[in-house]
């Protein structure tokens, strides 16, 4: 497979995700339950296809921890290749084996985000109490609330995502780790350490979509799709070192894109409200 065959295998994905959105719309209003269940199994056959094949996709649920803690429901897991198939259709999924928590959004709004925020914040720490391990979270929508200015809207995301991570995530490994929008793009969580440049203390912020003037209509430099499993696939080789040539590859490809971000919207952490000293450092 070439790269370029990659990338055009993540704008049809986009597409795909694009028809399936204007499809649940239609029947939204009736049926608002149904709708979001249906824009569930679109994300949850999206990372059966893409994320590495020995990790297993069980959809609705909470996570169980070993000291009887469990998180908020949660809509996707993507659970280890040790995970027993007997408990794959249990909808209390072992924190142990678990590897990657998505929530998914047919339409984004504000409260969304802030609401996983605080979700994921409550998980990650939770998980790594009772267990030692880091998980990756991330929050997927098929579209969003706010109009059709692109570079608007990916500030107004930014300024959110900013804002609720302020207010409720209290060491930088309990951050949420993404935002994928299919038919806008993705932000990706970025920890740095550079006291040269930034001065004493951990760095982060959200690297955001670059728009770029694609025939006289504005529009990422990549697929935020690709964008956001390309992301995914780099974190889970942090977290198992098999993943390491498959995230390589895709890596290759150009699909994360150029980026973007605003000094504004970075935080400094030169102490953390935690026990937990250590800090992942994703560039």
């Amino acid at each position: 497979m070439s790269q370029q065959e990659l990338v055009s295998y993540f704008k049809q994905a986009t597409m795909e995700m694009q028809l399936e959105y204007e499809r649940i719309r239609l029947r939204a209003t009736e049926d608002p339950g149904t709708a979001g269940d249906e824009g569930e199994e679109n994300w949850a056959s999206l990372f059966r296809k893409w994320l590495p094949g020995d990790l297993q996709i069980a959809t609705k649920g909470r996570v169980l921890c070993g000291s009887g803690e469990a998180t908020d429901q949660v809509d996707i897991v993507a659970l280890s290749a040790s995970y027993p198939h007997g408990m794959l259709v249990k909808k209390m999924h072992l924190a142990s084996e678990v590897m990657a928590i998505f929530e998914c959004k047919t339409t984004l709004k504000a409260h969304h985000i802030e609401k996983t925020i605080a979700s994921a914040s409550r998980a990650k720490e939770a998980i790594y109490k009772a267990h030692g391990k880091e998980v990756i979270y991330g929050l997927v929508a098929h579209s969003h609330s706010w109009g059709s200015d692109s570079s608007k809207v990916a500030e107004i995301i930014s300024g959110k995502l900013a804002e609720a991570s302020s207010a409720h995530v209290e060491h930088p490994n309990n951050s949420l780790d993404f935002v994928c929008i299919a038919d806008l793009g993705s932000w990706t969580l970025r920890t740095e350490w550079d006291e040269d440049y930034y001065g004493p203390g951990v760095v982060s912020y959200y690297s955001g979509p670059a728009f770029v003037n694609l025939n006289g209509k504005s529009g990422t430099d990549t697929s935020p799709i690709g964008r956001m499993v390309t992301y995914t696939l780099r974190r889970l080789s942090y977290l198992d070192e098999k993943y390491r040539g498959l995230a390589s590859y895709f890596g290759m490809s150009g699909l994360e894109g150029i980026g973007s971000w605003a000094t504004s919207n970075l935080r400094i952490w030169t102490d953390f409200n935690s026990k937990r000293r250590h800090v992942d450092l994703f560039y």
